[in-house]
């Protein structure tokens, strides 16, 4: 995640989205789930320098998408939004209830790729030109 050397007048902010995992309902990362337990999304990321991020004063909203990979839908799945505190390190989980998504059954694939975004907002509710994305990883949803 790059921003604009214009961003909210904080030239030369950068970040990275440093981990993105699929956590199923027994608590231990997986890229099979199944379709009747909610499964949950987190997303690491970090902002530098820390002397820019700590000027950071409003909110990221993280938005976690499933793109079907073969028939099935695409969906926003979850988001969650994480107050800026300043700092050079954040994280967010998302719960994906059970049954958001369509398992491989005929005619779906039950196959999805999983896409983060991640936006600010300043203190003021303003939409900046900051964005970081992360695709993957990809994953199936069985029907037990």
């Amino acid at each position: 995640m790059t921003a604009d050397p214009n961003f909210d007048g904080l030239a030369g902010l950068e970040g990275s989205v440093t981990a993105v995992a699929i956590i199923d309902h027994d608590g231990n990362p997986n890229r099979v789930l199944d379709d009747e337990f909610p499964f949950d999304v987190t997303i690491k990321w970090t902002v530098q320098p820390p002397a820019t991020a700590v000027l950071l004063d409003g909110n990221w909203t993280v938005k976690a998408y499933a793109e079907s990979m073969g028939p099935g839908p695409e969906l926003l799945i979850g988001s969650k939004v994480v107050p800026a505190n300043g700092g050079p390190a954040y994280a967010a989980k998302i719960t994906v209830p059970a049954n958001t998504l369509r398992p491989d059954k005929a005619p779906d694939s039950g196959v999805y790729k999983l896409v983060v975004v991640i936006t600010y907002r300043t203190a003021l509710n303003v939409l900046t030109e900051m964005a970081a994305f992360s695709e993957g990883p990809t994953f199936l949803l069985r029907e037990p």
